[in-house]
């Protein structure tokens, strides 16, 4: 039989739980309590035989992270192919590139979409509807995954499906997107009405058919991007082409207009964890209902939220709250307001603040970056590159003079045949350099600073070696 095979989506602005998520670093990157990333977990999920290859659905600024993570786990399926937009389009272009991709490599595709950012208590019970759902997905249907409700939420989507029948795909009816309180109470009221998880399975060749028929200027972009790709390793990088594509959702481009639509219900303790009031909800809560994590000390406090990362949290006579402390933010806020985190973390990205896009720490394919200091016309921080691996220090737009001072370890700067090796206590100082990539050919990690200080006005490539201790 082929095996299905799973498509995760990776997108995502980080808005409803900043400070913890970031624009390229949003919540399926974040532990939130486990010891893996949702996004990890959500893989692990696909680690049974009737599940082939996952492709994963990434942006190119979000790919560094996502090869991060993928390094550290294993594959039992092989390494996932990582499908890299140039530009976030929604949905629709991207499950379109992946369809495509996966229809040339077996006509018989079967598709699984899930997104990377919800937990999911039972996942047994999915998989359990991954099969039922199976049969109707080969007779050319498109299943959806409907979350039986278990209050009036006014935040998700909801499908409505004809009666209810013991584990059998049902015809769906009608869409009702995000609902008020009351409406919500009579849609959870009548039994018919499930919550919208965006999980979706169908053959490769329907939806494609499918988006042919409802959105053919997705999928001319789309087409186009793939003839122009590159690839590299596990990731094939769209062209720019693809961001002709219209920026639609696949529920907008093809669900609400789709006739071979079927639903199945199922209770798998889902939660999208789309704000500090669902962390609240599902996490470990104390004998006075706090969820805590991190160096905290209390005083009279009761239901509230308070997550650290390296000082002490101390707070005395308050309740209700949410208190987020990172190296570079702190946020405070009352829980019932906390929705409210996504008007600052949008605000921040209006007026191009760092905090709006990224930690101080970056972790990426090859090491990671620790933001030291940055100022007018300068930056510094700390790089740490992995055994083995080679690490792309990207290159600035303006001509800049660059600066790197070996901590501990060795790294080698250059292509083979032209190579400066750095060594413990050495610095390399640059002007105006072309390419940056440095390569870690040692058995331990090696630590550097690099400082950049950018709008050089001397032009051309100038490399002086020193010792600084």
């Amino acid at each position: 039989m082929t095996p299905i095979r799973p498509v995760i989506l990776c997108g995502g602005s980080g808005t409803r739980l900043w400070p913890l998520s970031r624009r390229l670093e949003p919540k399926q990157f974040q532990t939130l309590g486990g010891e893996r990333s949702l996004f990890q977990d959500t893989l692990a999920r696909f680690r049974d035989e009737e599940f082939g290859r996952a492709t994963v659905l990434v942006n190119a600024l979000q790919e560094p992270r996502v090869q991060f993570e993928l390094q550290q786990i294993d594959h039992p399926a092989g390494r996932p192919l990582v499908l890299v937009e140039p530009a976030m389009r929604s949905t629709a272009p991207a499950i379109a590139a992946a369809a495509r991709v996966m229809v040339a490599e077996d006509p018989d595709a079967v598709l699984l979409v899930v997104p990377s950012d919800h937990r999911i208590g039972r996942s047994d019970r999915l998989q359990d509807a991954y099969r039922a759902a199976l049969p109707f997905v080969q007779q050319g249907g498109i299943a959806l995954f409907g979350i039986r409700p278990t209050a009036p939420e006014t935040g998700f989507g909801y499908i409505e499906a004809e009666a209810d029948g013991a584990g059998a795909v049902l015809k769906v009816l009608s869409f009702v997107e995000k609902p008020h309180f009351d409406l919500a109470s009579r849609l959870v009221a009548d039994g018919r009405h499930t919550w919208n998880s965006g999980i979706f399975m169908f053959r490769a060749d329907t939806i494609l058919a499918e988006l042919a028929g409802h959105a053919p200027e997705v999928l001319a972009a789309v087409d186009a991007s793939i003839a122009e790709a590159s690839r590299s390793d596990n990731s094939l990088r769209l062209s720019q082409t693809f961001t002709a594509s219209p920026e639609i959702s696949i529920d907008h481009a093809v669900m609400e207009h789709s006739s071979r639509l079927g639903v199945l219900p199922v209770s798998p303790e889902w939660n999208d964890l789309g704000s500090f009031e669902a962390l609240w909800e599902t996490g470990q809560r104390n004998a006075e209902e706090n969820v805590l994590k991190g160096d905290v000390l209390l005083r009279d406090v009761r239901r509230s939220y308070i997550s650290g990362s390296r000082r002490l949290i101390s707070v005395i006579g308050l309740s209700n709250i949410v208190v987020v402390d990172t190296d570079d933010v702190l946020l405070v806020a009352s829980r019932a307001q906390s929705q409210d985190v996504k008007f600052v973390a949008q605000h921040l990205a209006k007026l191009g603040h760092p905090a709006a896009d990224s930690h101080l720490l970056r972790q990426q394919s090859g090491g990671s970056r620790r933001l030291l200091e940055e100022g007018p016309g300068f930056r510094v921080e700390r790089i740490d590159i992995l055994p083995g691996a080679m690490l792309d220090l990207e290159r600035e737009e303006t001509p800049a003079s660059v600066s790197i001072v070996m901590l501990s370890g060795e790294a080698v700067l250059g292509e083979p045949g032209a190579e400066t090796v750095l060594t413990q206590g050495f610095g390399l100082d640059l002007r105006a350099p072309q390419k940056l990539v440095l390569r870690n050919p040692g058995e331990q990690t090696a630590t550097l600073m690099l400082s950049v200080t950018r709008a050089v006005e001397e032009a051309g490539s100038l490399a002086q070696q020193r010792k600084v201790g």
